[in-house]
């Protein structure tokens, strides 16, 4: 373990209370940020079923950006949002190589080749003009405030041969081999749209879905919409998360050995007549994630809304959305839960809309009681919302602290909602993951658990890419902390088993914490310690240089000009096999080693 963050460390006697004063307003800054959007969408299957979005901090700057796909109306393109830190955006879709006309869907966010910087994978029905199969998007981020969509090579444009399907997507290292694989989910006849890619670590995908033991055995056809990969047993293999309507949501363990089951019958959960979208948290605060799911409540005909599966163990789950009093939130559809006013117990929001009975219908905002209750406070917070909801994100677009709120909305505009939290004890830490551009966890720390201490308690929360409806919140490990001062101990859990602690760690602040688990060394494909004879880079440098008993640095000096430097065709393969930040020009010296290519100079 290696703290990079310590302060004086105090013992605290004072535990997290319920915050005394605070005052929770929403206010609507849609306008005055920049961010106007309205999704129209096209004809294609389902249409009424769209509208997400997503956000990240996609130029590296500390600033959450937006991301918004396109309806395809009019020739229309994606919208990329970038926050100007100041409190607005401008979108710079085109400026960014997004300029392909198509009809949008959902989207998420992940760092797929895991260069440090995040890409995003958006489904789509197909050209604006005309649905069509094979039009799915993978945008990868080039760094230099550039997307290429690389879908088609990647392996990952299609999830049906015929017709276009595709809706909710998911990122998450399911395999734990420290890239990240991705699941889409689709409404195809006999579950053909609903497909778990494996990252081959070579910016291409892999169709697992059959040999993981997903959609087989299945009676019926799954209306696939929000998938989620977390980890609900504390093993570090993610489970899946599959909500979808018709009451054929399910509950896939992870097996640990590259394969899945179904638990849904014995774990409890699956009982929403609706499944539309969902979102996890620790609503108890007993370190367990918990699963909300949203579906519709019409009593008259026997739906009866959504579902909060409180965690027990060993994947058992309780149902307690009536008595908790979140079952009622209308025709629901994306949901979020982070805790919005900071008293430390995690909220739940949800946004719906339909026709008929549903029009009009508000969005909610149920925040935890600490008693195992909820208490609806969206119109009194100022989170006034009564169109047709679909997407919902959180993230704090103007780094103040508290989590904001955008809806994305069908024919309707987006709204962004600014978090506006007031008064005493209302104390915060925010956290993101970085996990130094190593190839043994997954990129941004996807599926790590971030544990806090502080006296005698303690609140968890975990980094994952899940789907809340075609939508997903930011990549950061949010805490409210009330009236407490200092952290004692933040530790992150890697999913390979090994932890990071910071200790004293002041609150009222945003702080990544870097991957030590592991050192990392550029080239060494193999993972090995070594630059040697296991690793491509070693070879290519052989056959550059010529038989020999070679140094590391004379093997990679290309040029001759007595360093690795970009000049040398060995510097960018090195980038590009090791991964992270680009090595220093000139690249520092390699001292000689006793046996050939065993260089180890250390990034």
């Amino acid at each position: 373990m290696n703290p990079r963050l310590t302060t004086t460390l105090i013992l605290l006697s004072t535990l997290l209370v319920r915050a005394e004063g605070q005052t929770l307003v929403f206010t609507d800054q849609t306008v005055a940020a920049g961010v106007e959007n309205l999704y129209t969408p096209g004809s294609f299957s389902f249409p009424t079923y769209t509208g997400g979005g997503v956000c990240g901090d996609f130029d590296g700057d500390g600033w959450q950006d937006i991301f918004i796909p396109s309806d395809g109306a009019g020739g229309s393109l994606d919208r990329l949002f970038m926050n100007n830190g100041d409190g607005t955006f401008t979108d710079e879709a085109a400026a960014w190589g997004m300029t392909i006309a198509h009809m949008g869907k959902g989207a998420s966010v992940g760092d797929f080749n895991n260069d440090g910087h995040l890409d995003i994978y958006c489904t789509s029905a197909g050209p604006y003009n005309s649905s069509a199969p094979g039009h799915h998007k993978l945008w990868r981020n080039n760094g230099n405030r550039s997307f290429t969509n690389v879908a088609l090579s990647a392996g990952v444009a299609f999830t049906t041969a015929g017709g276009q399907d595709g809706f909710g997507s998911c990122f998450g290292d399911y395999d734990l081999d420290g890239d990240l694989d991705l699941f889409v989910s689709g409404t195809a006849s006999n579950n053909a749209g609903s497909i778990l890619f494996r990252n081959n670590g070579n910016e291409s995908f892999t169709n697992v879905t059959i040999a993981a033991g997903l959609m087989v055995g299945l009676p019926f056809t799954m209306f696939g919409f929000a998938p989620r990969m977390v980890d609900m047993d504390g093993d570090f293999h993610p489970e899946l998360l599959l909500v979808s309507d018709f009451g054929t949501s399910v509950y896939y363990r992870n097996n640990g050995d590259g394969t899945f089951s179904d638990w849904s019958w014995s774990s409890g959960t699956g009982l929403e007549e609706n499944g539309m979208g969902q979102t996890v948290g620790d609503f108890d605060n007993d370190g367990l994630l918990d699963w909300y799911v949203t579906s519709i409540y019409q009593p008259s005909i026997g739906w009866t809304g959504n579902k909060l599966y409180m965690n027990q163990g060993n994947h058992v789950y309780s149902e307690i959305s009536a008595a908790a009093g979140v079952f009622n939130g209308g025709y629901g559809w994306a949901a979020i839960a982070c805790d919005f006013d900071h008293d430390g117990w995690v909220d739940i929001a949800e946004t719906n809309g339909g026709s008929s009975t549903f029009q009009n219908e508000q969005s909610y905002l149920w925040l935890n009681n600490g008693d195992g209750t909820f208490s609806e406070t969206a119109i009194a917070s100022g989170l006034v919302h009564t169109v047709l909801g679909r997407g919902m994100l959180n993230l704090d677009y103007d780094n103040d602290g508290d989590q904001d709120v955008m809806i994305l909305s069908l024919n309707d505009p987006n709204v962004l909602y600014r978090n506006d939290l007031s008064g005493p004890d209302r104390n915060w830490l925010r956290v993101f993951l970085d996990n130094n551009g190593s190839s043994a966890v997954a990129p941004h720390g996807m599926g790590s658990r971030v544990v806090i201490n502080f006296g005698a308690e303690s609140r968890t929360c975990h980094v994952h890419g899940g789907d809340n409806f075609l939508s997903m919140g930011e990549l950061s490990a949010h805490f409210g902390l009330g009236a407490v001062p200092l952290i004692d101990t933040l530790t992150v859990h890697w999913p390979d088993g090994t932890t990071d602690q910071l200790t004293g760690v002041a609150v009222n602040q945003t702080i990544t914490v870097t991957y030590e688990g592991a050192t990392f060394m550029r080239g060494d494909a193999n993972g090995d310690g070594a630059f040697d004879l296991g690793d491509p880079i070693a070879v290519l440098a052989y056959l550059f240089q010529g038989a020999g008993t070679l140094a590391c640095e004379s093997a990679a000096d290309i040029n001759g000009d007595g360093t690795i430097n970009i000049s040398d065709p060995i510097y960018s393969l090195a980038y590009a096999f090791g991964g992270g930040a680009p090595p220093p020009a000139p690249f520092p010296a390699c001292a000689a080693e006793p046996s050939p290519f065993d260089c180890d100079q250390r990034c």
